[in-house]
């Protein structure tokens, strides 16, 4: 039996099959571990959305080509196509698209996992903060004060319990 070379450097035997599938288009590549190893990237990206069947222009309202980072320029398309983000101010500009990757991937753009026993307390107490400030937005949103003014003196109870952080 022969063993396939390795497609990029065309001298070593290939150990390492690739098969990927762009827009229904199959393409098979074959290295050899070496050159798998230096640095043939593969988009992660492309791939997650290859294998979600993610659309970003049909996401959501309107469509997501339409967003652009206003410091460096970075689009949805070029977010897509490298899976990096241009700047820290990306990471604002692009949460909403961000979050529906992150919930069609994970199914939730909370962690939800186990936590350590050391951190279980401080966690819990960090999203009792979180649930009662929701709860609090709700009351002033339908003007229960009374009821929002106990919210408000439970989390900052809450707060001075855990240094205020």
């Amino acid at each position: 039996m022969v063993m396939p070379i390795c497609q990029v450097c065309k001298k070593r035997e290939a150990t390492v099959f690739l098969t990927q599938i762009i827009n229904g288009k199959k393409t098979d590549l074959m290295m050899c571990r070496q050159c798998a190893g230096e640095g043939y990237k593969i988009d992660l990206n492309t791939l997650i959305s290859g294998l979600l069947g993610l659309d970003w222009e049909n996401e959501g309202a309107g469509s997501a080509t339409e967003i652009s980072c206003d410091r460096c320029g970075m689009t949805v398309d070029e977010f897509n196509r490298t899976g990096k983000m241009g700047c820290s101010h990306c990471y604002d500009v692009f949460r909403e698209p961000m979050k529906v990757l992150l919930k069609r991937i994970q199914g939730n753009t909370r962690h939800q996992g186990k936590i350590p026993d050391r951190y279980a307390a401080a966690h819990a107490a960090e999203m009792e903060v979180e649930r009662l400030q929701q709860e609090l937005k709700e009351c002033i949103r339908v003007e229960n004060y009374e009821r929002a003014a106990v919210i408000r003196d439970r989390i900052r109870q809450l707060e001075a319990e855990r240094g205020g952080r």
